[in-house]
């Protein structure tokens, strides 16, 4: 914009508008500078601050209406323009109309100091037209317009054809879902979709000003006129350019990627707007009424029980009628061609194993690869948003001959980003994508195939060449749930989960893996640990079918894990001879403990011992509380009895709860804000647990295992004895000798080592002899059923803030749309 005469007269406008209450629709001087001044997308939103449009809607909230209806006239009058892409001055007074909107209208949704917004009156409010007179209103016109200036010829599509008298051309901007041509767009058009993109975010918004207790039950109305739209061919054409858009690869030949770079390329920028539009268009789901069927967009719930009563799921709810469903997962969920798919899973795979070189080898940054600024937090998104909502290509992804690389880039990932708390978000994202996947009994007898480590950088290899993609899920597993992360509780429920879908198909799992995983148990059944907080019996439940789906299904075929368990019988009988009193007694000593000192053990310490019959059951009591977000539907959930006396939060925020839980000291007495475990919840799960079938393979098998131990000891108590141990212990030569001062005739008669059974232990354990020594488990039976992914409010909620937090994030540079904005659905943190 000129020099600095030119900007001071630009604020003189905007402060015009302040001070000068109820400007007439004919002051073209007030209103006009607007979209002829600026030059560029900075000169709007530097010379136009937070401060300023505050001021003009709290004090001349009139000025500030006409504002947005005289520049949204005057987008309606350029955007007809026959000469749009001949003539650079309307091409640019377009695109500051474009700025001016997505400026203001963020300032629509924030609260003002009394708690209200003024978006019914702006948005909603039917009123003349300025310039027709006619009633409209702007929040419907404005998302028509927007989706319009996405597929305006000559502006962000390619100029129409001779002939062709339409400026609107619903087509499909790249190759891949939809369309096996690309259009061949401008750079123009790139940078024009660009900026009406980033207009399109800004009017879908308003959930960023919503609390996160509301943001389920209010709905967005921007959202709903378009997902909701009876404009089929619209929808059609918007989702497929957007995926498209998404995963088109844009290479850059030979040149050195460089990811922190401040300049963003703007292929990769539409990239990222792309991505996430599609990614707020599919998860947003219209408030459903008591009655089952969606609400109005312009009524907003204001119950808290009518809210919990009607969850939206990220599982599309397929009907007939038209307006009642999202289009966008409606025409998601009818994808079937076998080489969309492909496109769609070999471009998340490409982006996914991208990022991956590039983490491990310093030689990715000069080899031939693209440039992207798209992270594997988009991809994992769009990878588990196109799962939810399509079936067949789950089945596809489940059959196809990369599956087995995809869980393993996937653990990767998982295992890469759990230590930094930026990337729980994508940590939590993979670990509901595998816990979906583990529903597939396909999927589950593929993980028994061998594990390729060479995958893997060298500190996240095992040393076990025997490994299959079971034992390093478990171990991925272990090492999550060891960390005791506090941004990684969410997490735990879906990680046991997984193990636990997978477990009547698990074969040969090692003894590494199984030793860890009665580790895990022990820890996790221990008295004390078990009332600490009452989701823990969902843990031990998971754990619990875990060995007894294994005894029932796969003893024969896991004489490691077998093993283990035998070895650790000792708690399986203490958890079935369970007392409260003394499990009470035990948490209140351990919490006092805690109070003295810090150095009692937590569940990050079974890293460094993982033998079962070696661990010490004390639990961690700095663990947080998760949400329920992975009790499914169709799971067999706890029942109000076994959720205990559970006293209602204190007003204190949830994080400094969980703080003094972990650092004051514990009275005698619960505290009104901890757990108190009653008998009723008590007998509300433990008689359930299949206990007694495992205890009672375990009793049968634990004779031969004595048996067998004994034998062997008794054998090499027999054999002949060895060759003489030297006095020197069997040193090295680079060892000092220090045998002179001792007597030269001085021998060890000690053994070298006491004789190991274990191999004819696991020998007899994976034999039919072991079978037959079996109790009868015919009874007893389990059925194989998975626990199916559900959606709990808190999981939708999160995954709100998740998706809208990215959004916010991707805004902050280089204009900082949303920056200095009272968001409610998460916190801003400084990162100074």
């Amino acid at each position: 914009m000129g020099g600095e005469n030119s900007k001071l007269a630009f604020r003189k406008c905007v402060f015009r508008l302040a001070d000068q209450r109820s400007l007439p629709d004919t002051a073209e001087d007030a209103w006009s500078p607007f979209w002829l001044m600026p030059d560029s997308p900075h000169d709007v939103f530097s010379l136009v601050t937070p401060a300023d449009i505050r001021r003009i809607r709290d004090t001349a909230q009139e000025n500030f209406i006409k504002l947005m209806d005289k520049v949204f006239d005057r987008l309606l009058v350029l955007k007809a323009s026959r000469d749009l892409a001949k003539n650079p001055t309307t091409t640019k007074q377009l695109l500051n109309c474009v700025r001016v909107l997505a400026r203001l209208i963020p300032f629509v949704y924030e609260a003002r100091s009394d708690g209200s917004t003024i978006e019914d009156i702006v948005l909603w409010t039917q009123r003349p037209r300025p310039g027709s007179g006619a009633d409209y209103s702007l929040g419907k016109q404005l998302v028509s317009a927007t989706i319009d200036l996405l597929f305006t010829s000559g502006f962000t599509v390619p100029q129409a054809t001779v002939g062709e008298d339409t400026a609107v051309r619903y087509t499909i901007w790249e190759n891949g879902v939809g369309q096996t041509s690309s259009l061949g767009s401008s750079k123009e058009n790139v940078s024009n979709r660009i900026e009406v993109l980033r207009l399109l975010l800004v009017l879908c918004c308003k959930t960023m000003y919503v609390p996160p207790a509301r943001s389920v039950a209010i709905a967005n109305r921007a959202l709903h006129t378009i997902a909701y739209n009876a404009n089929k061919k619209m929808v059609l054409c918007l989702l497929c350019s957007l995926l498209n858009t998404s995963l088109k690869e844009h290479s850059q030949g030979w040149a050195i990627p460089y990811r922190n770079s401040t300049a963003i390329n703007p292929a990769d920028e539409l990239t990222l707007h792309a991505m996430q539009a599609l990614f707020i268009m599919l998860e947003y789901q219209t408030p459903a009424t008591k009655g089952g069927q969606s609400s109005d967009a312009g009524s907003d719930a204001t119950s808290a029980e009518e809210s919990n009563a009607n969850t939206p799921s990220m599982v599309l709810v397929t009907g007939t009628e038209t307006g009642t469903q999202n289009l966008f997962r409606v025409f998601v969920s009818k994808l079937h061609r076998q080489q969309e798919f492909d496109y769609l899973i070999s471009n998340i795979m490409r982006l996914l194993e991208e990022t991956m070189r590039s983490n491990l080898s310093i030689l990715a940054s000069v080899t031939k690869q693209p440039t992207r600024h798209v992270m594997p937090q988009e991809a994992t998104i769009l990878l588990w948003l196109l799962l939810e909502n399509n079936s067949l290509f789950k089945e596809y992804v489940v059959d196809h001959n990369r599956s087995l690389r995809l869980f393993s880039v996937l653990l990767y990932f998982m295992l890469n980003g759990y230590t930094d708390p930026a990337q729980s978000g994508m940590v939590r994202t993979i670990s509901h994508i595998l816990h979906y996947l583990s529903e597939d009994g396909q999927f589950a007898t593929r993980l028994m195939q061998p594990f390729d480590q060479s995958i893997l950088p060298s500190q996240m290899r095992i040393v076990d060449a025997s490994l299959t993609h079971a034992d390093f899920m478990i171990n991925t597993a272990f090492t999550l749930l060891c960390s005791s992360k506090p941004y990684l509780v969410p997490v735990y429920s879906n990680l046991l989960l997984l193990v636990r879908n997978v477990s009547p198909y698990l074969t040969q799992i090692s003894q590494m893996t199984a030793d860890k995983l009665l580790s895990l148990f022990d820890i996790i059944s221990s008295p004390a640990f078990v009332i600490s907080e009452p989701y823990h019996v969902r843990w031990l439940i998971y754990l619990i079918e875990v060995f007894d789906y294994v005894v029932h299904y796969r003893a024969i075929d896991n004489p490691h894990l077998m093993y283990s368990m035998v070895k650790a019988r000792s708690c399986f009988v203490r958890l079935k001879a369970f007392d409260l009193d003394k499990a009470k007694g035990e948490l209140a000593a351990l919490r006092e403990k805690k109070s003295k000192s810090d150095a009692t053990r937590t569940i990050g310490s079974l890293g460094a011992k993982a033998d079962a019959a070696s661990v010490t059951p004390v639990p961690s009591l700095a663990m947080l509380k998760p949400d329920d977000s992975s009790e499914g539907a169709a799971s067999p959930a706890l029942s109000d009895k076994a959720r205990g006396k559970r006293p209602d939060p204190g007003p204190a925020s949830t994080s400094d709860t969980r703080e003094q839980a972990t650092t004051s000291t514990a009275p005698k007495q619960a505290s009104p804000g901890q757990f108190q475990p009653s008998t009723e919840w008590v007998f509300s799960w433990l008689p359930d647990l299949p206990l007694d079938p495992i205890i009672a393979v375990l009793d049968a098998l634990s004779v031969h295992v004595d048996r067998i131990s004994n034998d062997v000891q008794r054998s090499a108590e027999l054999a002949p004895p060895t060759e003489p141990i030297p006095s020197d212990g069997g040193k090295s030569n680079l060892e000092p000798d220090q045998s002179d001062t001792k007597p030269a005739d001085q021998t060890s008669t000690e053994p070298i080592a006491t004789a190991d059974p274990t191999l004819a232990i696991i020998h007899w354990l994976s034999s039919n002899a072991m079978t037959q020594a079996m109790p009868d488990l015919e009874d007893s039976m389990p059925e194989i059923r998975p626990r199916l992914q559900g959606m709990s409010p808190a999981l939708v909620v999160w995954f709100k803030s998740l998706l809208w937090s990215m959004v916010y994030s991707s805004g902050v540079k280089p204009f900082g749309i949303w920056k200095n904005t009272h968001v409610r659905l998460f916190v801003i943190k400084s990162s100074q």
